[in-house]
């Protein structure tokens, strides 16, 4: 796999994090502190935040983002997690002609573990995933363009919280939490979790299971 370029986005997340509540009842509040680049535009971020809004709801969550004033209030949630976009996620017409495409294995997203145990600390690497969308994006309105991308994201950081909250390095068979992803399932209408996967977020894991030390959870990213 890893001596081809397949166009895919390898999901590898291992680790463990406190287990959740036997079970969840209602709509659980997950807290969400954004870090991104000044020169982030805010189109692509509003629709990665109604994206993921919406497939973490099927999952039982209710997403709440924190600002920086807010960054050390009392949290009621039952997680707190900061996510980092790295670069700039966006995709302009002018930015989209100056790429080209993905030539070796790079990290496109990433959940920090230390000593055996996840971290809520995720990020994306913006530029990767802008090479790695460049091809479809190109053509497309600007309006569609910041819908696109901001929904793309939104898939990889949705992965990434289904490691953090269900303390799993497992994936599941197809869906947001599947292994790998093609770069259809990052543009594709509809790309949610799979039901088995829902069942499992309202139960906690029975089994945790720990990373090597030093490793840390990412996301493969390679494109043709």
């Amino acid at each position: 796999m890893f001596a081809r370029l397949l166009g895919l986005v390898c999901l590898l997340n291992l680790g463990v994090c406190p287990a959740l509540p036997d079970s969840l009842s209602g709509t659980e509040k997950l807290e969400l502190y954004l870090k991104a680049d000044s020169r982030q535009p805010s189109g692509p971020l509003s629709y990665m935040k109604g994206e993921l809004a919406s497939l973490m709801r099927s999952a039982g969550y209710r997403l709440e983002w924190r600002d920086e004033k807010g960054a050390g209030r009392t949290s009621t949630a039952v997680e707190l997690v900061v996510l980092e976009l790295r670069g700039v996620c966006g995709a302009s017409s002018d930015g989209l002609s100056d790429k080209s495409p993905i030539e070796n294995l790079a990290s496109l997203a990433a959940t920090a573990v230390s000593d055996g145990e996840i971290l809520p600390f995720s990020w994306v690497n913006c530029e990767t995933l802008t090479r790695m969308l460049a091809p479809a994006l190109r053509g497309q309105g600007a309006a569609q363009r910041d819908f696109l991308y901001g929904r793309a994201v939104a898939r990889l950081l949705a992965h990434e919280l289904y490691h953090i909250i269900l303390n799993t390095p497992e994936h599941g068979r197809d869906g947001v939490a599947k292994e790998c992803f093609a770069v259809s399932d990052l543009l594709t209408g509809h790309f949610e979790f799979e039901q088995t996967v829902l069942a499992r977020f309202h139960h906690s894991p029975t089994e945790h299971e720990a990373s090597g030390p030093g490793e840390v959870a990412g996301d493969a990213a390679s494109g043709r």
